[in-house]
């Protein structure tokens, strides 16, 4: 059973210009700013470098979530791009949670995954 309480995890593979993170729970447009901190602080390198950047983002226990919540993701995803975001690779999303992604990252090169060995093929593919 999936715990509605908000986590957050993000780790930088720089060798791939890659974010890695988990996020799970349901979360207030308050409370998803600590995460986008969060991944924003791993990124810095990247950033600092002008290299594109690819997430990996682990959706397992990800609930979807109120509409004001969305709109912060969606905003960050747009703000992202402009420092460089280029794909993002969701694993391990619920078919509820992959409507509201879709809606939200329209125009974002986003794909959703089983497996994170597929995730990765993806997301470093065509670079």
């Amino acid at each position: 059973m999936t715990s509605n309480e908000p986590f957050h995890s993000a780790t930088l593979l720089e060798q791939h210009c890659e974010t890695h993170s988990v996020v799970s729970g349901f979360w207030n447009v308050e409370t998803i700013q600590t995460y986008f901190e969060t991944v924003n602080e791993v990124a810095v390198p990247l950033v600092k470098s002008r290299s594109p950047i690819y997430a990996l983002v682990d959706f397992s226990g990800f609930l979807p979530q109120d509409r004001e919540t969305g709109d912060a993701i969606r905003d960050h995803l747009l703000m992202s791009q402009k420092f460089g975001l280029k794909r993002v690779a969701i694993l391990g999303a619920s078919p509820l949670a992959k409507l509201q992604y879709k809606r939200l990252s329209e125009g974002i090169d986003v794909d959703f995954f089983d497996e994170k060995s597929d995730a990765l093929t993806w997301l470093r593919a065509n670079r």
